[in-house]
């Protein structure tokens, strides 16, 4: 397997493993269930380990589609640039949520653990619904906004003018 491969393999791990922490965590608050508030934590760490193995194959994707007709380059860009923040989300969400259910001894750093981990949750969801959805925006040109598409043409346009006139020189 090389690493496009890789990363359309465990894309969907670390998007759906952090929205479904998420949910669980909510619902763990809401009920005050120790068990499901542990199990979600566990959830959204593993989601944070998914995640940078997503992030370090990615540089591989990118080599392998930038070349194809109908990749943008713009898109391919926005989608790391996006799926920087996201990783740093996550792993720093995975992290607290690593210590969360060991800090059991202290009451109050356990609470301020749990909202800090939901706070950072509902970031790190947003911010991995974003990236998958410019990740997906990369080959599924169907997905593409319009406005996109006309500023892609556009930079080309620009590229291509610029080109020919160095070529005059």
């Amino acid at each position: 397997m090389n690493s496009a491969q890789i990363h359309l393999a465990l894309m969907h791990v670390p998007v759906i493993l952090s929205i479904a922490g998420l949910i669980m965590l909510t619902v763990s608050l809401l009920i005050k269930n120790t068990t499901l508030t542990k199990t979600s934590c566990s959830v959204i760490v593993v989601a944070g380990i998914g995640a940078v193995a997503v992030y370090l194959t990615g540089e591989g994707a990118e080599e392998a589609v930038e070349h194809l007709r109908g990749v943008s380059e713009a898109i391919i860009s926005k989608h790391k640039e996006v799926a920087q923040w996201a990783l740093i989300s996550v792993v720093a969400t995975g992290i607290i949520a690593l210590i969360a259910p060991f800090s059991f001894k202290w009451p109050a750093v356990t609470r301020i653990s749990k909202v800090l981990v939901l706070l950072l949750s509902v970031a790190t969801g947003g911010l991995m619904a974003q990236t998958a959805h410019l990740g997906g925006q990369i080959r599924h040109t169907e997905m593409r906004n319009s406005t996109i598409v006309q500023n892609n043409i556009e930079n080309k346009t620009l590229q291509n003018k610029k080109e020919e006139e160095s070529d005059n020189d």
